[in-house]
C-alpha cells in the first residue's frame, strides 16, 4: 500500500481543512455549497440559519451551528417566525375591531 492509498481512507481529515467556511463535524471538510431554503422561512430565517451542503459527503447542515440538526432548526424557526406573524395579524384585527366598536355611536 502506498502513501497515496492512506490519504484516501474514510477517516476524518486530521490536517488543516481545505476550502472556506465552517468545517463539517462528520468529515472535517470545509468545501460546501449553498443548500435549499424553504420559502416559508423567508429573509428572517435566512439570517438566523444558513443551510449548506458538504461537497465531500453530501450532507446538509447549518453553517452557523454545524452540530445542530438542520431539520429541527428549520421547524423551530418556522414555528417562531410564523407564530410571531400570526400574533401580529391577530393584534391588528383586534385593535381594528376595538376601534370600530368605540367609534360607532351607540
Amino acid at each position: 500500500m502506498s502513501d497515496r492509498d492512506d490519504d484516501q481512507s474514510d477517516q476524518p481529515k486530521s490536517g488543516p481543512a481545505r476550502g472556506k467556511g465552517v468545517a463539517y463535524p462528520r468529515c472535517g471538510s470545509r468545501s460546501m455549497r449553498n443548500g435549499l431554503w424553504p420559502w416559508y422561512l423567508g429573509t428572517v430565517g435566512a439570517i438566523l440559519c444558513r443551510a449548506v451542503i458538504c461537497n465531500d459527503c453530501g450532507h446538509e447542515y447549518d453553517a452557523y451551528k454545524p452540530h445542530a440538526d438542520l431539520a429541527t432548526r428549520k421547524r423551530n424557526l418556522a414555528i417562531g417566525i410564523n407564530g410571531c406573524g400570526l400574533l401580529g395579524i391577530i393584534a391588528v384585527i383586534g385593535l381594528l375591531v376595538l376601534w370600530v366598536w368605540i367609534m360607532l355611536p351607540g
